[in-house]
């Protein structure tokens, strides 16, 4: 039976408010499957009786395992590989130019999910330059899933995620075997710092950014959602820094505090000043 019409919409204004993320009003059979399993987990009938408890008790940990349900991970290493060839050969190696003076370089993954996008930057930096052992580089990784976080600083992945985008070599560089999965080298890991972070309502976890990866983010969110972390990716974007969204994207809604870099064939930007 589908869910009544009122907690559908009560949901999806939840779901919105605490995550930012937009479930569409043809997804009610989202919501049934992905909530399933914690309406019988928290000793409800259905996904029904699981909303109406919701609607008339505020429990804080079922909020949390409720809004955490509904979030989408879909992640892998090196996706979308023309970007990584993009930064690679392009953006990544002008920003280490520009920085030789301070050597100084910090990057931000927002929304990394299980961490593949930062240990992806982190493999392609050590083959780009080896380790910048005198560089103040920082891979900072952003998430608001708190079993995402987890499994991304314990860098464990099962052969499947590995073997999506990670090729033989990398395999043997950068990772060993523990099982049937695959864990990244101490080494690796130490170059990427994990926090748990909203996007809606967090501040950033660092006042600059010489780069921001924010790819496949703006596309669940609302437009005057989508402004507000645009805002945000603004104020943290150091002033030659370059901000990139995902290959499905534009920036979503165009915005006026940015420029498209088009000598780029991906969706990489850079901040706008007044004066400009």
């Amino acid at each position: 039976m589908p869910l009544n019409p009122a907690n559908f919409d009560w949901i999806r204004r939840f779901v919105e408010q605490r995550t930012g993320n937009v479930v569409d009003e043809s997804k009610m059979y989202l919501v049934e499957s992905r909530l399933a399993s914690v309406a019988e987990s928290a000793g409800q009938q259905n996904v029904e009786a699981l909303i109406e408890s919701m609607r008339v008790a505020t429990d804080p940990h079922l909020e949390r395992r409720v809004f955490e349900a509904m979030l989408t991970h879909e992640s892998s290493f090196f996706r979308d590989l023309h970007y990584f060839d993009e930064l690679a050969t392009g953006i990544l190696p002008q920003l280490v130019r520009q920085r030789q003076t301070q050597r100084q370089l910090h990057i931000w993954s927002a929304a990394c999910a299980a961490g593949q996008e930062p240990y992806s930057l982190a493999m392609l930096i050590h083959e780009q330059f080896g380790p910048m052992a005198d560089w103040d580089l920082r891979i900072v990784a952003t998430d608001l899933s708190r079993p995402m976080l987890l499994q991304a600083r314990l860098g464990r992945y099962s052969a499947l995620e590995v073997q999506r985008g990670v090729s033989p070599a990398r395999q043997r560089r950068f990772f060993q075997k523990e099982g049937t999965h695959f864990v990244t080298l101490p080494e690796l890991r130490q170059r990427v710092e994990f926090h748990e972070m909203n996007l809606v309502t967090d501040p950033p976890p660092l006042p600059r950014f010489d780069l921001i990866l924010m790819r496949n983010v703006l596309i669940y969110m609302t437009e005057s959602t989508s402004r507000g972390i645009l805002e945000t990716a603004h104020r943290t974007l150091a002033r030659d820094g370059r901000l990139v969204v995902g290959s499905t994207e534009t920036l979503i809604p165009h915005s006026d505090q940015f420029k498209r870099d088009h000598m780029r064939r991906i969706g990489s930007f850079q901040a706008v000043y007044p004066g400009d």
